[in-house]
């Protein structure tokens, strides 16, 4: 993840680099409302988020976990609505998960009016944040034991296949946000929404994926030249897929033949055991390369990314919104203002006994 709190002049950087570039290029133009209806977004939460314990143990998913003044998931759904999602599929593992989904985004008349009586218009803004618009469908599909992100990828598709949508395939725990400091209005897109209307744009086909630079991309998954390279040895591309990959159906007809493949004993190619999307991916990447090699839309220094699949990651999430993105901010601020202060005190006190 980048550093944000150790980058005192991140501020004044990626500011003078926006005025170069907008000065440059053409400025991106995003109509304010984008209809993505025909893609489905799917959400792989069948995970046991074990990666995340103890902060997720008793969780049914480490996304139902907090997140600023909301939780993981609002923060995801809030990003594909603004995207123009309104098909959302969920994988997850049993009854249990899909209850304590959607009590996340049930609407709650009687605490609205409890908050409305009470004047305490945060509380009741807070709460409206976390529903979906009603036009919204949401989907649940189960996986009751990890199979890997091909299978659930080709549940999902299976439960849709008759709609004609391509799969917009999301990781819960890469959490973008978009600088609202940016100084401009552009770069304050969400890239979820700049990513659907690049794929939109150019006609719905092929493949698509966020990436992140990274400097030792031997931990991640990466795209080069067109192709998804699963932790490389060598040094082949710094572009890391985060975030989600939007898939072509014929990808999504390749997954539907593994999946049938693997749960009929057949011979699949298996990573640790499940099935992933990459074989699928680059065997359609290679019969027509020219269609269905996978673009990318970079990230860019207005764009702030998290890793919240691991403890730290999500540490440093969580600080970083509370302090930038909740509705208590400035109160925030000053209290741990104050506890760095006594923190430096104690420090200070500590050198001086051992001098």
């Amino acid at each position: 993840m980048k550093n944000v709190f150790s980058e005192n002049n991140r501020g004044i950087l990626s500011s003078i680099w926006m005025f170069i570039r907008k000065s440059v290029m053409p400025g991106r133009k995003i109509p304010a409302h984008l209809n993505a209806d025909r893609l489905e977004f799917v959400i792989l939460a069948a995970g046991k988020s074990t990666r995340n314990y103890p902060q997720s143990k008793g969780l049914p998913h480490k996304s139902l976990a907090p997140f600023g003044s909301r939780k993981v998931i609002d923060h995801i759904m809030g990003q594909i609505i603004k995207a123009g999602g309104r098909h959302v599929t969920f994988v997850i593992s049993d009854k249990s998960t899909q209850d304590a989904f959607e009590a996340c985004f049930r609407r709650e008349p009687s605490i609205e009016e409890k908050f409305a009586r009470k004047g305490d218009m945060v509380a009741l803004e807070l709460l409206k944040s976390t529903y979906v618009p009603d036009d919204m469908e949401i989907k649940y599909v189960y996986q009751a034991e990890p199979k890997g992100t091909g299978h659930a990828t080709a549940l999902a598709y299976e439960s849709i296949r008759e709609t004609g949508r391509n799969i917009v395939m999301i990781w819960p725990d890469d959490i973008f946000l978009a600088d609202k400091y940016a100084l401009f209005e552009a770069d304050r897109e969400p890239i979820y929404r700049r990513a659907v209307h690049k794929y939109i744009s150019e006609g719905c086909r092929g493949n698509l994926a966020i990436t992140n630079y990274v400097r030792d991309p031997s931990r991640w998954g990466v795209v080069s030249d067109g192709r998804y390279v699963e932790k490389p040895d060598t040094l082949v591309s710094h572009d890391a897929a985060k975030g989600f990959i939007i898939f072509d159906r014929a990808v999504c007809e390749e997954l539907l033949k593994d999946k049938g493949r693997m749960e009929a004993g057949e011979k699949v190619e298996l990573h640790s055991g499940e099935l992933t999307f990459i074989p699928a991916l680059n065997r359609v990447i290679g019969k027509d390369p020219r269609s269905m090699r996978i673009r990318v839309i970079r990230t860019e220094p207005t764009d702030i990314y998290f890793d919240c699949g691991t403890i730290n990651g999500y540490e440093q999430a969580l600080i970083y919104t509370l302090l930038s993105e909740s509705r208590f901010s400035r109160d925030n601020l000053r209290f741990v203002k104050k506890v760095i202060h006594r923190a430096e005190k104690y420090v200070g006190m500590k050198r001086r006994k051992e001098d």
